[in-house]
């Protein structure tokens, strides 16, 4: 009769445990610091939790690329998802992400972006995330009136300002970047519609509560509304 697998003594223990301690280890330290038996000790655990989770160190790397992908990937899309249907609300939403969401962690990308320095896979999957965001910001601007090709120029020169910005590890106050969001809108969309926008808690709250579209309940309402009358 073959024994049982038992799970070790891990107490509460698990996977994303796991991906947590080593995505807060990839961004202070770098990939090459990411290790089983440092992470181990951090989370007071034997070496041996760690293959209970994962096969090897690389089944680990995957799972840190997965949870970048959901952490600082996945909103850009859910915002678009969620947007009202015009390009205004689409560029509020996605600048939303960018500048205030508190799911989008800048450290992340940038350590991501180093790390695919010396990973093909890490590359490989930075590549792929660049072209889907730098194409949600064409398709945005090509909602604004602009030709593809007008529109590939800004959607870069966006994401490029942006990526630069953490990069570079820009420190300013606050307010100071909320006031800078309508200049840059203008710039970069063309169109100056947040510069009536004249205080830093108008501008957040213009990208916090960018307009979304109706719910299909929503409009099942109205429509029956509009019908009684």
């Amino acid at each position: 009769m073959t024994a049982k697998k038992r799970a070790p003594k891990t107490g509460s223990i698990s996977a994303q445990d796991w991906v947590d301690a080593s995505r807060a280890v990839l961004i202070k330290r770098g990939i090459s610091a990411v290790k089983v038996e440092p992470l181990a000790k951090q989370l007071g655990v034997t070496p041996g939790s760690f293959y209970w989770h994962f096969k090897n160190r690389d089944a680990l790397y995957r799972a840190l690329l997965k949870d970048w992908l959901a952490t600082n990937v996945h909103p850009f899309l859910e915002a678009l998802d969620n947007a009202a249907e015009t390009p205004r609300a689409q560029y509020l939403a996605l600048a939303y992400v960018w500048v205030l969401s508190p799911q989008f962690d800048p450290a992340l990308d940038v350590a991501i972006r180093e790390w695919g320095k010396t990973s093909k896979l890490a590359a490989r999957t930075m590549k792929y995330v660049d072209h889907r965001r730098i194409s949600l910001y064409q398709w945005v601007f090509e909602g604004f009136g602009h030709d593809p090709m007008s529109a590939i120029v800004r959607a870069r020169t966006m994401y490029f300002h942006q990526i630069g910005y953490y990069a570079m590890r820009v420190h300013e106050d606050p307010d100071d970047r909320l006031l800078q969001i309508p200049h840059y809108a203008e710039i970069i969309s063309g169109d100056p519609w947040l510069r009536a926008l004249e205080t830093p808690a108008e501008i957040k709250a213009a990208l916090v509560d960018y307009p979304r579209r109706q719910s299909v309940a929503d409009r099942i309402a109205r429509r029956g509304l509009a019908n009684r009358r």
